[in-house]
């Protein structure tokens, strides 16, 4: 009931029914556009929830392709490679098929085990860790056949050390029964029974011409290799040529890692599995012992699982026919009571699925939407209030001046307000009164606060530029070693080739890596490996003058150097010389101790970028290994007198 000392009971009910009417408009339009804003809330709400599935699954569906691609490409490089090397006839016109093989006494054709166990050839060149076996089970050993054996050797020799951080190993079978392999943890070859027809199993079989018509790759199906101890799938490149079956290459990849994420990293109540749009099962949490014991795929129809059923079920329905583009796609499959997102993983012809329950995403959807009830409720308890403050406050005059006084405050007049100086109704004892006394304090309230906070800003904005200069130079230091990172290299390399291509400032890359370093972790452990890397990332610091140091990736560092102000080759030859003068002792190493190889390479001779000079960094790099490791190798080595033999 709104009363007032001055006015008869007339206006007191006049003032309580105008007040009830008001409010009670008010709260009806309230509810309907509470109830409507409820609605639209609770649909976005659902939908941006089915959007962030929806990213979430294609951005592992784009991950976990990564491996699988990375795998295409190496084997269409070695493909490309071979029939290179195989239709130049000026290569290995005339092998001598008995420098490299040999026939064992049960007629067994094997790789000589010096070319496993180490060997380094007239080239400096170290061959190691690769075997190869031809069954007794073969045909005539022809000249092509021989040529064709060497060929392979040779590029799984070559190509399969650099591919080892990725993949277990790289092999190159050819359709007569033998297998060439890179597998440093065993001679292979050396063991292979000789009456083993590899042609007969059902990996290499695949590949075969009679089995295998539209040469398409070849994927296996997920198993779990008992040696490596971990899951794994083959993938085989047949390489014909003229309509004849010539080679195989193939990797085994490593799924542990896929595996592990399936569990580990799904979305709060979701979870995740791994099919095949031929309705196979090749990978769920829960049932890895199953699959393991069917050999790496269970065929969803006999399974059984009107779950499986019905998720595969969507995949060949509204994604395989229906989305060429391969974009992930959420499937709503009412016998679930669940949403079911799918994304294609590159390569082998599985699909990433994830199964997430209806009741989770209405959970979000409601509570987004109750959010919108609350703020509806306050919003009518506000009409309420403002309702009655305005049937109160029924005189013009204080209306006026307390209108005139928040516009002053709000145009940061507050000290005026504050000051006296605009007249407010501040001497009533009522209810206006005391507003108006409340005005003026909030005024002298609002001009501290103000200053405050101004105080407050600037501090703050001093802090955080202060912090913001402290986190960018920590994002561009490596945290083991100190040295700057490939984010600042990739950075400052483009910058110093770019002032080299526009003002004509020379620059040079010098790019060098810790020989057989993975051995040395194999050997001594990665806590000794990290110690080593400090100690070499340390040395090369203070080898370089000038120069900017990085940790360009695992055992690599970069140095980018000023040809002007020194000789860099002479500055790469003392820091290789300086590493092997560390006599850090290397069991896993030839020569014995820690020794780094190095490449340089200069701006200019026709190189227009920063990737440009990486890339041909890194090929003076290959060949400096190729020379036999712990020397510096570039195009302009008299100018600093380097001997290749560092």
């Amino acid at each position: 009931m709104i009363q007032s000392p001055d006015t008869n009971s007339g206006t007191r009910s006049f003032g309580a029914a105008a007040a009830r009417a008001i409010i009670l408009w008010a709260a009806l339009a309230t509810m309907v556009l509470t109830g409507i804003s409820y609605l639209l809330a609770s649909a976005r709400a659902e939908r941006q929830a089915l959007e962030r599935l929806s990213e979430y699954v294609s951005q592992r569906g784009e991950s976990e392709s990564q491996l699988f691609l990375a795998a295409q490409a190496n084997l269409e490089t070695f493909r490309s490679r071979f029939l290179e090397l195989y239709n130049d006839p000026a290569v290995l016109a005339s092998p001598r098929f008995g420098d490299w093989f040999y026939e064992d006494r049960h007629g067994a054709i094997r790789l000589r085990p010096e070319y496993f166990e180490g060997r380094r050839d007239s080239d400096g060149t170290l061959r190691r860790g690769t075997s190869a076996f031809m069954g007794r089970k073969r045909p005539e050993l022809t000249p092509e056949l021989q040529r064709r054996m060497i060929i392979a050797y040779q590029l799984v020799d070559r190509f399969g050390p650099a591919w080892l951080n990725q993949f277990d190993n790289l092999h190159a079978s050819l359709p007569e029964n033998a297998l060439i392999i890179h597998w440093p943890g065993g001679n292979w070859g050396a063991n292979a029974d000789p009456d083993l027809d590899m042609t007969a199993g059902a990996v290499i079989k695949a590949t075969l011409q009679s089995h295998n018509p539209e040469r398409r790759p070849v994927w296996t199906g997920l198993y779990y290799d008992l040696t490596a101890g971990h899951w794994a799938v083959t993938y085989q490149l047949p390489v014909d040529q003229g309509g004849r079956h010539l080679i195989n290459p193939s990797h085994d990849i490593r799924l542990g890692d896929l595996v592990r994420r399936l569990a580990e990293d799904h979305p709060p109540g979701g979870r995740n599995l791994i099919l095949s749009d031929r309705g196979e099962l090749v990978a769920q949490p829960e049932r890895m012992d199953e699959i393991f014991q069917n050999r790496g795929v269970l065929d969803i129809g006999k399974l059984g699982d009107p779950a499986l059923r019905a998720i595969h079920q969507a995949l060949q329905e509204d994604i395989v026919g229906r989305a060429p583009d391969r974009q992930a796609r959420v499937v709503r499959i009412d016998a679930l009571d669940a949403y079911v997102a799918f994304a294609r993983i590159e390569g082998p012809g599985w699909w990433f699925a994830t199964i997430y329950p209806r009741s989770l995403v209405s959970r979000q959807a409601h509570e987004a939407a109750g959010i919108i009830l609350l703020l509806g409720l306050l919003l009518l308890a506000l009409v309420a209030t403002a309702v009655l403050a305005i049937l109160r406050l029924r005189v013009a005059r204080p209306l006026a001046e307390l209108e005139c006084a928040s516009r002053r405050i709000a145009a940061g007049e507050h000290e005026a307000v504050a000051a006296g100086e605009i007249p407010l109704p501040v001497e009533r004892r009522d209810e206006i009164g005391l507003l108006a006394r409340a005005f003026r304090s909030m005024a002298t309230e609002i001009g501290a606060a103000s200053a405050e906070l101004e105080r407050n800003v600037a501090a703050r904005t001093v802090e955080l530029r202060l912090a913001n200069r402290r986190l960018e130079q920590l994002s561009l230091r490596d945290g083991l070693t100190g040295a700057l990172n490939r984010r600042a290299l990739d950075s400052d390399l483009a910058a110093a080739a770019r002032r080299a291509r526009e003002v004509g400032l020379p620059c040079a890359l010098l790019l060098c890596d810790i020989d057989h370093f993975k051995a040395y972790n194999d050997s001594y452990g990665h806590l000794a490996g990290d110690q080593v890397l400090v100690l070499v990332a340390s040395t090369v610091a203070q080898s370089v003058p000038d120069g900017r140091v990085y940790r360009y990736g695992g055992e690599e560092f970069a140095v980018i150097l000023d040809p002007s102000e020194c000789n860099c080759a002479s500055v790469g030859d003392q820091l290789v010389r300086r590493i092997a003068a560390l006599q850090m002792p290397h069991r896993g190493s030839p020569l014995g101790i820690i020794t780094m190889s190095a490449g340089l390479a200069y701006v200019g001779d026709g190189l227009a970028g920063a990737a440009a000079l990486l890339e041909a960094a890194d090929a003076q790099l290959y060949r400096a290994k190729e020379g036999g490791r712990n020397r510096l190798a570039c195009d302009d080595v008299a100018e600093a007198g380097v001997s290749d033999a560092a």
